[in-house]
């Protein structure tokens, strides 16, 4: 297995130029354009420096694709996105980053495309196209239009000063190097181990395309239909080369346990991942979310169905909240694949034997929230250096099934019981949950846009989409003003000075919880009011500031910003 490394030393040497007599001259000792280019090899080199951005790196404090952001988690302190605190940075690595990537895209894209052996490149030159649209995307998503570069900037070019692109301009570009990113990308069966392939293109275009038309569909800002005609096409196609899989491997513990695997090239289900390995790149997120940083709330706990296939509130089998473990009784089973019971026990990275897990209490610093995380808890005792050597999934199958099935019924408003098995169920399917039908949705009042939500939801939580989807649905003005609440406190177990589980004894840690901390009996991590979403403003992020002091006739700010 080859390890896909090189240092920026590279780009940033054979991109540097000077006067033009010194272009035309062969440095001795340092690489350049002259003596560069000329062989595969180089340009895989030259490609090898896209798979180690830290954007992509769950553990990265400038990362956006954090489920703190929305309401479904909450870390160990208030998050001004959620919150509606944010205020505009001076610089911000999205935007920065961003355009450093699209900057060494644009010189990958130019030598490929007019170099001597283009056909022997033809992978290496799938990657710069796929990577200028991944992080055109990024800032599509974050702000909207930006300034279109689509080449390697001299200082005197006019394109330094550029205004913004409309959205549609920036998302036709987008589109447009997907398209050749697959035109030239190898099918998984021939690319490398490891690296981007013509089906992932195809999946993160159904990505972009799912994004954008339910966007434009319930912002109203233009005609999704096509755009999500797209997304159906090329999730089905993915689907239909049959490369990838849902992960399985574990039998009933195959949800949870594929995300602490420590090689997802042999993830059947992986079409994208950041990857680490012990005392090289390590992977400190089961570190972070051990010690409490991405909790789980009541709104994520109350997604998860019954096990007859019904929510909480239309099934028999849903038992409350009276104890500390009931509302877990006779539920999807990926809610304990994703939430810790309580007083159960498990290792925690930091330590090296199993221990009960309870809130606030010994290696437990989850002392916000009742509801603990155990989706990304590594089973491996102290992994070295600080973190353990599992992959971070960048996109992931079942994300493509979720977009068919969603893509499918905004398109039409509705979606065949054919579509729903070869899409959504086939993830029910995994955990043992019964099917969503249109049967089952009719006899009990359900909508069906709300369980294909669900779903996703549920199976895709605190892998950082639910930010993305509350803002592309325009659901984000309803949902994230709420108070952020955890687990029933009055009324219930929790409320009591000790609790007893599994012989054992443990003092809760919400008893004597005060009334200011309480909302309708439910403990609060943030009320209501101290949350805000502007609907004229907080759909994007600002500009960073310094951007906007540099080109001010043309750069213009965010609405509200």
């Amino acid at each position: 297995m080859k390890t896909l490394k090189i240092s920026s030393i590279i780009f940033l040497a054979i991109m540097a130029t000077g006067c033009k007599k010194f272009l035309d001259l062969q440095p001795q000792s340092n690489i350049s354009d002259i003596t560069y280019w000329q062989t595969a090899n180089d340009y895989r080199l030259a490609a090898n420096w896209f798979y180690n951005s830290p954007l992509d790196d769950p553990n990265y404090s400038g990362s956006y694709m954090n489920d703190n952001n929305s309401d479904i988690a909450f870390g160990t302190e208030v998050n001004t996105i959620s919150s509606g605190k944010y205020v505009a940075p001076e610089q911000d690595d999205n935007w920065d980053k961003s355009y450093e990537a699209i900057r060494n895209a644009n010189k990958l894209i130019a030598e490929g495309t007019t170099s001597s052996i283009k056909n022997d490149i033809k992978p290496f030159l799938g990657e710069g196209y796929f990577y200028r649209a991944y992080y055109y995307f990024r800032l599509l998503d974050l702000y909207g239009g930006v300034p279109i570069i689509d080449r390697v900037l001299q200082p005197t070019d006019p394109l330094v000063f550029s205004a913004r692109a409309t959205r549609d301009e920036l998302l036709n570009f987008i589109v447009s190097d997907l398209n050749n990113a697959i035109t030239n990308l190898p099918v998984k069966a021939g690319a490398e181990k490891g690296r981007i392939c013509k089906e992932a293109a195809q999946a993160f275009k159904a990505r972009v395309c799912l994004f954008e038309g339910t966007w434009r569909k319930f912002h109203s800002t233009g005609d999704g239909s096509t755009l999500l005609d797209q997304a159906i096409t090329e999730s089905k196609n993915v689907i239909n080369s049959n490369a990838y899989a849902l992960n399985k491997a574990k039998s009933d513990s195959s949800y949870r346990l594929m995300f602490i695997d420590n090689s997802s090239m042999d993830n059947p289900e992986t079409i994208i991942s950041k990857k680490y390995r012990t005392t090289i790149n390590v992977n400190g997120w089961a570190y972070g979310v051990s010690w409490g940083n991405l909790n789980p709330t009541k709104a994520v706990a109350d997604l998860y169905l019954c096990k007859d296939g019904l929510p909480i509130d239309k099934s028999p089998l849903f038992k409350g909240y009276d104890s500390a473990r009931t509302e877990f009784r006779g539920r999807d089973p990926r809610m304990a694949q994703s939430l810790i019971l309580p007083a159960i026990k498990i290792i925690r990275p930091q330590y090296d034997k199993y221990r009960p897990q309870w809130p606030g209490v010994d290696n437990n610093r989850n002392v916000n929230s009742g509801y603990m995380l155990y989706k990304f808890i590594s089973e491996e005792p102290t992994p070295g250096d600080g973190g353990g050597a599992f992959d971070w999934n960048i996109i992931r199958y079942a994300e493509v099934l979720a977009i068919y099935a969603e893509a499918t019924y905004e398109r039409n408003g509705s979606i065949s019981d054919a579509d729903l098995n070869l899409s959504i169920n086939l993830l029910r399917d995994r955990v043992n949950m019964p099917h969503l039908t249109n049967a089952l949705v009719i006899a009990n009042g359900l909508n069906m846009q709300t369980e294909i939500r669900r779903e996703r939801t549920v199976e895709l939580a605190f892998e950082g989409f639910r930010w993305d989807d509350l803002r592309r649905w325009k659901t984000a003005e309803t949902v994230l003003p709420k108070s952020v609440l955890s687990v029933k406190v009055t009324g219930s177990e929790w409320s009591k000075q000790v609790i007893t589980l599994d012989g054992a004894s443990y003092n809760s840690y919400f008893y004597n919880t005060p009334a200011a901390q309480l909302e309708n009996g439910y403990k609060v991590l943030q009320p209501s009011s101290q949350r805000a979403f502007d609907v004229n403003k907080n759909y994007l992020l600002p500009i960073p500031t310094k951007q906007i002091s540099l080109n001010p006739d043309k750069l213009k700010q965010n609405p509200g910003w």
